[in-house]
């Protein structure tokens, strides 16, 4: 079974047990020049301040919820977050925020915080080679500046700075000869993260992180995911103030990694949310 039907199982089973909130709105990330390279992030508030990040710069999306976002006020989370097929890439991108809120219902509903939980230390050796899939620049920094070897793959190379003289590549076989892969979450966007695990080779080895990453884990780790890495926005009001003049919102939130070994499961999180 793909990860896609897996999913839609995953959505029905949260919205038949639980009585889930429904969307109050999508928080935008503030607009740039079309000649601006940046990542940013939308945002679905639901109307218990559930909150789920995801990913706005893949395609048209940013200009596409520019329009959309508002038919999606008082409608069902789950309905919002079963649209995602990989192909419609602007409402995969809303299903993913929208799965990612209703995650974050579940999990604080079911009392567990997973920011309480302690984070890996470095996840590569001193000879680690370390591919990445998507550029996250402070990252980069960081390995470059303890000599370690690290390749891209990147959809749009002009996203890397030719100075840094790294390897950059738009298909995912190079990731074999990687030791450690840290992988955005947007491959859960476009359906691309099965495709970098057959070129991995050991899915084990692969990190999933970044903001869009704070749904619940379970299939990822049915797939061998070693972690997920997302957020919890636990000061939305923040958020909103800081979206609407274009300040940095990290601080309205924690991160958090989460593991096979960590993490309790679906089972036990949808039992405890039920538990008065």
């Amino acid at each position: 079974m793909s990860y896609l039907s897996r999913y839609q199982q995953l959505i029905w089973q949260i919205d038949n047990t639980l009585h889930l909130p429904t969307i109050e709105r999508i928080l935008l990330p503030p607009e740039i020049s079309s000649s601006e390279i940046k990542d940013n992030f939308a945002f679905v508030l639901l109307n218990d301040g559930s909150t789920g990040p995801f990913y706005s710069c893949l395609g048209e999306t940013r200009p596409w919820l520019a329009s959309a976002a508002q038919d999606t006020v008082g409608q069902s989370v789950a309905g919002i977050a079963g649209q995602l097929d990989g192909v419609d890439i602007p409402r995969s991108a809303l299903a993913l925020g929208a799965f990612n809120a209703m995650s974050q219902h579940l999990m604080r509903r079911a009392g567990f915080d997973p920011s309480t939980i302690p984070r890996g230390s470095d996840i590569d050796g001193p000879d680690a080679h370390i591919g990445m899939v998507g550029f996250f620049g402070p990252l980069i920094e960081r390995y470059l500046a303890r000599g370690r070897r690290v390749t891209i793959i990147e959809q749009q190379p002009e996203r890397v700075p030719a100075e840094l003289g790294l390897p950059v590549f738009t298909s995912p076989e190079p990731l074999a000869d990687c030791d450690t892969i840290l992988c955005t979450a947007s491959t859960l966007i476009n359906n691309t993260l099965e495709s970098i695990i057959t070129a991995a080779g050991d899915a084990g080895k692969i990190h999933i992180i970044g903001p869009s990453a704070s749904g619940l884990p379970d299939l990822l780790f049915q797939l061998g995911i070693g972690s997920t890495g997302g957020m919890i926005i636990d000061r939305p009001d923040e958020l909103i103030k800081a979206l609407a003049v274009g300040e940095s919102w990290g601080a309205c939130g924690r991160k958090y990694q989460l593991t096979q070994a960590n993490y309790p499961g679906i089972a036990a999180l949808l039992d405890a949310a039920g538990t008065p």
